[in-house]
């Protein structure tokens, strides 16, 4: 068992980092609700099966710990794997690929590579969008090979895949890895017209103002003729669930057609 106290902080700085965009956050939101779900359970606190809604952070500080069930517990101590398959399932059905690095770092926790069992991904996604976005980021342009291999463009979900983001290409972005990560990161999103926005929260030095801030306002590469460039639903999926704003002031668009909505 664990007290809140002890989470409490960097539970917190979990949700600002990993999290949806949100004004305020509240690390005792999950640590009690987490009980529903019958692998947690708290101690420490009286009537807790009668409360209704969530407890203050107050009540929780006040000795509240949380912690696995005595058999969830005996069971993750008995066969170290399941760690492994239960945090496995945990990222690939709530977080971005790209994600998955930097939240097990954020922990300190690694596990082995790998999806879970459960639904597949389409092994011809990456193809699809590679292909239409002709082997270059929508972004910045970036096209790097390595002989007649592409080197550092990926295909990008924009409505993430562990939120029933379909594999075609109304909801995808070719994307070199910095942009990529940056997008799943919440710090770049399109708007409806296909424009790039950076948030206000994110700064660096003159080379980051050059891959990153100078985007803004600039129009993201379309697809090749006659085919789909993201869809707006899906793009204000990213803006509301992802993209970390408010964004910069607006700029004059440069570059490319903007996308259709």
């Amino acid at each position: 068992m664990v007290p809140f106290t002890e989470v409490e902080e960097r539970l917190e700085r979990l949700l600002v980092d990993f999290g949806p965009p949100r004004k305020s956050h509240h690390p005792e939101y999950p640590f009690w609700h987490l009980r529903s779900d019958g692998l947690w359970t708290l101690e420490g606190m009286d009537d807790v099966a009668d409360l209704e809604g969530s407890p203050s952070k107050s009540v929780l500080r006040s000795g509240v710990e949380g912690g696995f069930p005595r058999e969830i517990d005996d069971l993750l101590r008995e066969d170290s794997s399941l760690i492994s398959v239960a945090a496995r399932t945990v990222l690939d059905e709530h977080f971005a690929p790209t994600l998955h690095e930097d939240l097990q770092t954020a922990v300190g926790l690694v596990i082995e590579s790998g999806l879970a069992a459960g639904k597949k991904r389409d092994p011809n996604f990456r193809l699809e969008v590679l292909r239409a976005y002709e082997y270059r980021c929508a972004m910045c342009g970036y096209d790097g090979q390595l002989e007649t291999t592409s080197l550092g463009v990926e295909a990008a979900h924009v409505r993430w895949w562990a939120y029933g983001g379909a594999d075609d290409l109304s909801n995808a972005l070719a994307l070199c890895a910095l942009h990529h990560r940056a997008f799943d990161g919440g710090a770049i999103s399109l708007d409806v017209d296909g424009r790039m926005m950076v948030t206000r929260l994110f700064r660096g030095g003159s080379t980051t103002k050059r891959l990153i801030l100078d985007l803004h306002g600039r129009s993201a590469t379309r697809p090749q003729a006659g085919l789909d460039g993201p869809s707006e639903p899906n793009l204000r999926w990213h803006h509301e669930e992802v993209f970390k704003g408010p964004a910069r002031m607006a700029a004059a668009a440069e570059g490319s057609e903007a996308y259709d909505s």
